[in-house]
């Protein structure tokens, strides 16, 4: 009796130790890098703040998120990631050089982000070829003074552009061309000295255009010709003296215009953009003149008919189009098309994806305190009449906004991620305790 019982123990536990070692080979398929950490569901692989040179072999095939970001990784070359991944950081590394191809087979990327790769000067045409889902792109930081005139072509679904703090001396024309998708583009913090003509053709969906802490003297005409959807435009801390009226008038949906800090002369110059401004409600910064010597450090806005008295009337041309909706050429997705996005589901007709994507970073800790995600504006750039002008291009770490959902890790509370981690630990026990149990 006894042995039968013993025997029947022995077979059940031989039936126990199989199953439990089946599946801890199943969760042993998809290994983690030595001295990452990694979370199911969706597969995430966290090796930030390892001193990693390169990329570390083993990461598993079917990764969704990558976080790689404080490292000190030299150079990216194809093949590096699986192509299931829809989330990769790689900011703040040592990277001067993307292998043309790195990215191609990424179709389902959606979120890219290089920025503070202080050394990364110069982009191939090709490099970000074959990113057919993605929405948010971060270059900010870099060492840039130029991008190839293709770059961004056949970026469809792009809406969020972050290209601030480098030193881009220029933009060509027809650059932004394919973004007809985009509503935010961050071009803060450079070099340029020029907006040409047909610089930002093609954005019909802009809503957000941060241009401040630039070198900027002209304004072509017609360089807002179809940001008719823009809501928000920054050129404080410039080198503009003039700004026509005309090219204004452009900007039909304006509600937050930044001037402030340029050399403006108002003279006969200045006229039509006085009278802009008498005839379009916006919220605006002060214009303050430093000529004529009688108009300085007066405000351009609350100038009079008799200050303009002796100038010539304005006279605008009659032939513009506004918002001309030309984004529905070549197949491309277009105003009436409806956006599957990272942060939500982003309805056509030029409407703004929310919340902002500053905020999907606050869900994962960085070791490094010297790399912030962006800098907050310091005090002199406060804008009281647009209290979430910091959200633009920030991510304090007293902002705790965090998308539902897009928490990384050890800062998930919730229930099911606590099940996820015991789970895990528990495998690590499974062929010990199974050994145990087969020969007690």
């Amino acid at each position: 009796m006894s042995k039968g019982r013993n025997s029947t123990m022995k077979q059940e536990s031989a039936s126990v130790l199989l199953l439990l070692t089946a599946l801890y080979a199943i969760y042993k398929v998809e290994s983690c890098p030595s001295v990452c950490t990694c979370y199911s569901d969706p597969m995430t692989v966290s090796c930030q703040s390892q001193n990693f040179q390169q990329i570390p072999p083993g990461i598993p095939a079917n990764s969704q998120r990558v976080f790689l970001q404080n490292n000190r990784i030299l150079e990216l070359r194809t093949g590096s990631f699986g192509i299931h991944t829809t989330v990769l950081w790689l900011y703040y590394n040592n990277i001067s050089y993307i292998e043309p191809g790195t990215f191609w087979k990424l179709r389902n990327l959606e979120e890219l982000d290089l920025g503070d790769n202080r050394n990364l000067r110069n982009l191939d045409p090709d490099t970000f070829r074959g990113l057919e889902k993605i929405q948010s792109l971060h270059i900010y930081r870099c060492g840039l003074s130029s991008l190839p005139p293709t770059i961004f072509r056949k970026l469809y679904t792009l809406q969020y552009l972050y290209l601030q703090e480098n030193n881009l001396q220029y933009l060509q024309d027809d650059l932004f061309v394919d973004l007809v998708n985009l509503t935010h583009l961050f071009l803060h913090g450079n070099s340029i000295r020029v907006l040409s003509k047909n610089v930002f053709r093609g954005l019909f969906n802009l809503d957000r255009l941060l241009l401040h802490v630039n070198k900027i003297q002209v304004v072509n005409r017609w360089a807002f010709q179809d940001l008719s959807k823009v809501t928000i435009l920054y050129l404080f801390n410039n080198s503009l003296s003039e700004l026509s009226g005309e090219t204004m008038d452009s900007l039909a949906s304006l509600q937050f215009l930044r001037l402030n800090a340029n050399p403006w002369i108002c003279d006969c110059r200045a006229r039509s953009l006085w009278e802009w401004f008498k005839r379009f409600r916006v919220s605006s910064s002060d214009l303050i003149c430093v000529l004529p010597e009688e108009k300085k450090d007066q405000d351009l806005r609350y100038l009079t008919d008799k200050d303009f008295s002796a100038c010539p009337l304005s006279n605008p041309s009659q032939d513009r189009t506004i918002g001309r909706n030309r984004a529905s050429s070549n197949g491309r997705l277009g105003f009436n098309g409806t956006l599957n996005n990272l942060y939500g589901s982003a309805e056509g007709k030029g409407s703004s994806p929310k919340p902002d994507p500053s905020t999907f970073y606050k869900g994962l800790k960085s070791n490094n305190g010297l790399s912030p995600k962006y800098n907050m504006p310091t005090g002199e750039d406060d804008w009281p009449n647009y209290e979430n002008e910091g959200e633009l291009t920030s991510s304090s770490p007293n902002r705790k906004k965090k998308l539902p959902g897009r928490c990384f890790g050890s800062e998930c509370e919730t229930e099911d991620s606590s099940i996820s981690q015991w789970f895990c630990h528990w495998f690590v026990w499974i062929p010990i305790l199974a050994t145990a149990l087969l020969f007690h």
